[in-house]
């Protein structure tokens, strides 16, 4: 049953989030392969792209590692943050993560993209969308950094191997 409320809480949470939508387009190149495009319209074009399915992933799906309140997932991390391996991220480190049903169905992602150094998780662009609700921090950096600031390094929980 607990499984059953995961996607459901993500839903509600996202749903008192939707006021931080931000802006709907940075003018990034939405034809990059390696850079997820900022913005709540060119961040879901970029996506729909599929670029990222090429980056490294996690072979499958699996259910969410505490703490993450996320549910069923997959992560793929892009070549600037898959081959770093000590210090700060460079800019353009990006993760994808896709929420999965139970079926393996893509139903939303979690995207972050490292845009420059920071403290406070602020260089970071953070996106969230389920469904149709589309949340990014923008503007309130807090509602990511929050949980991933317990990263083991650096906001990243997985560095897919």
């Amino acid at each position: 049953m607990r499984a059953f409320w995961k996607p459901i809480c993500a839903l509600l949470w996202l749903v008192g989030c939707s006021d931080r939508v931000g802006q709907a387009s940075y003018g990034d190149d939405l034809d990059d392969p390696q850079i997820p495009a900022r913005g709540a319209r060119d961040m879901g074009e970029w996506l729909a792209r599929g670029f990222y399915r090429v980056w490294t992933c996690e072979p499958t799906g699996h259910e969410a590692r505490p703490p993450s309140p996320h549910g069923r997932d997959r992560i793929c991390n892009n070549d600037a943050l898959h081959g770093s391996t000590t210090g700060s991220y460079p800019a353009g480190s990006a993760s994808v993560k896709e929420f999965l049903d139970g079926q393996g169905g893509v139903v939303g992602y979690a995207v972050y993209r490292k845009v420059d150094e920071s403290s406070g998780g602020d260089g970071w662009y953070w996106y969230e969308a389920f469904g149709s609700s589309v949340s990014t921090a923008n503007g309130d950096v807090e509602a990511c950094t929050r949980c991933h600031s317990r990263a083991p390094r650096e906001y990243v929980f997985t560095q897919v191997p």
